[in-house]
């Protein structure tokens, strides 16, 4: 009888720059492209530096992908940027909230310079199972401040995961 185990690649970057991300600013990774390696998920973590919140908040993680290789959740555009989401035009209907949901970061008034660190978040279970193609993420900064202007410590990465048959 054949025995199945989980076979998890080596950490990689993925491009996320939030550093001085505003309070109530969206910033987007750049796209992790899934068509060569065929992970059948990922776990994503990282860190990010908080600022200095004046109050208690939160950091947002959220998770977009493909469903074609070239579109992606939300009107996002699948390179590292930071996002501003309308209400009128090609991008009215779409926004955070079309988003899934990884996880949420607390952060409280005393977190000043402090690194938040959050995940491991599986990609695929975000997609109800699959990972899609090409996927990503996107950080939203609810802290009440900036993050951090330097941002030295900030990282994010994920980890491929397949399984071997033997």
């Amino acid at each position: 009888m054949a025995t199945v185990t989980t076979n998890y690649a080596a950490a990689a970057s993925l491009t996320l720059t939030v550093t001085s991300l505003a309070d109530g600013g969206y910033r987007e990774s750049t796209a992790v492209d899934n068509s060569s390696n065929k992970y059948v998920d990922a776990l994503v973590g990282g860190k990010i530096q908080i600022g200095a919140p004046t109050a208690d908040g939160t950091i947002a993680i959220y998770a977009y992908g493909s469903y074609d290789g070239t579109e992606y959740t939300a009107g996002v555009t699948g390179t590292d940027g930071t996002i501003t989401w309308g209400t009128t035009g090609s991008t009215g209907l779409d926004g955070f909230n079309n988003l899934p949901l990884l996880g949420v970061i607390s952060v409280d008034a005393t977190d000043d310079n402090d690194d938040a660190r959050w995940g491991p978040y599986s990609v695929a279970q975000a997609f109800g199972g699959i990972l899609p193609t090409k996927w990503g993420v996107v950080v939203k900064n609810s802290t009440g401040a900036s993050l951090h202007a330097t941002g030295t410590n900030n990282e994010c990465q994920f980890m491929g995961i397949k399984y071997d048959v033997a």
